[in-house]
């Protein structure tokens, strides 16, 4: 399993609005309901479906956006650990 934090994927700084706080196509969710969310690795962003919530999240990297290679040898499938200060958007 991948780890964000091993990996250097970007963490939000603090006092910094997340961006489901800031767009429209965003919202502020409740974790149960949150289904897709968006980390930053490389300068671009990876979708990942959430698999499980507790005190840290695991999900599976579903895409990559923009659509091209992806970052850092990362696969789409590939299990991922992170934490809620990685997610800089969430999809439901």
């Amino acid at each position: 399993m991948l780890s964000a934090a091993e990996l250097n994927f970007a963490i939000r700084e603090a006092g910094e609005l997340p961006a489901w706080l800031k767009e429209t196509s965003f919202r502020i969710w409740p974790w149960a309901d949150a289904k897709t969310v968006m980390l930053r690795a490389g300068g671009r962003d990876v979708l990942v479906k959430l698999r499980e919530r507790s005190s840290v999240l695991v999900g599976e990297i579903s895409g990559f956006e923009p659509n091209s290679a992806a970052p850092g040898g990362l696969h789409i499938g590939d299990l991922i650990v992170f934490k809620p200060a990685h997610v800089f958007a969430v999809r439901d």
